[in-house]
């Protein structure tokens, strides 16, 4: 079993936990350190604190979101490591850091760059945003792409992994379980998205209030780019109409 270990970057808050993982991957004579996370000074001397001198071998990051990719060419540069994320690193392509091989996936909807890596003599894989330790991931339009990310959660159940490290929160020890949580949880959304468009026409605010409840104005906001992703969804499948701004069931 490789050994992996994390560094939680203080970024704490209702969308990032405890804070961002950054895996650090033991490679035998090397390690590969996946997400650095934010460009925050406090989690630097962390990683470099954690590393103690040991050498890197490869920098990966799943996905350019604000709290896993800035922190990593300022971490990288003076090692003189290279930075591997997509488009460079394609599906598919395996990366070779010490005595480990990491398997990239392009695992989209969260993100249209997201990349998951895979140990595959562990069946292990380091999903970002894909799948988190609690909770769900956001899928929120335009950038979140709900078919695409039901699509990514069926790739990562036909490799039937054992063990999951997410991007925010613990690792997950029963992988099969979550994913299959995520799955239904996503279906049983858009399931009430359409049912909710069924009982009447609506804008994407008002639908959104309809199926959330009232939430505070930074949520509302969340919650209403999730409705756009499910809403979108349902318009490409052709089961809801959009007629300007309102949306309508199909007949």
């Amino acid at each position: 079993m490789t050994a992996v270990s994390r560094v939680v970057a203080p970024n704490p808050g209702p969308y990032t936990g405890p804070g961002t993982n950054t895996w650090i991957v033991e490679a035998g004579a090397v390690v590969a350190v996946i997400d650095p996370g934010p460009d925050d000074d406090r989690h630097l001397a962390a990683l470099e604190q954690r590393l103690d001198g040991r050498t890197v071998g490869v920098v990966l990051v799943t996905h350019s979101h604000p709290d896993h990719l800035p922190l990593a060419e300022r971490f990288a540069a003076p090692r003189h490591v290279t930075v591997r994320r997509y488009p460079e690193l394609g599906d598919g392509d395996v990366v070779r850091a010490g005595n480990v091989n990491l398997t990239a996936l392009h695992t989209p909807g969260h993100s249209a760059d997201h990349l998951s890596f895979l140990l595959a003599d562990d069946r292990a894989v380091f999903t970002g945003d894909l799948i988190l330790g609690q909770g769900s991931s956001m899928v929120t339009y335009p950038e979140g792409d709900v078919a695409a990310y039901l699509r990514s959660l069926d790739r990562l159940a036909s490799l039937q992994p054992r063990l999951l490290f997410p991007g925010h929160w613990d690792p997950v020890t029963d992988a099969m379980a979550k994913i299959d949580e995520y799955r239904r949880h996503r279906l049983e959304r858009e399931a009430q998205v359409l049912a909710e468009v069924r009982r009447g026409p609506g804008a994407a605010a008002d639908l959104t209030r309809r199926v959330y409840g009232e939430l505070d104005d930074k949520l509302m906001v969340a919650a209403e780019m999730t409705m756009r992703a499910h809403l979108r969804k349902l318009v490409d499948d052709g089961v809801v109409a959009e007629r300007g701004e309102v949306y309508e069931a199909r007949r």
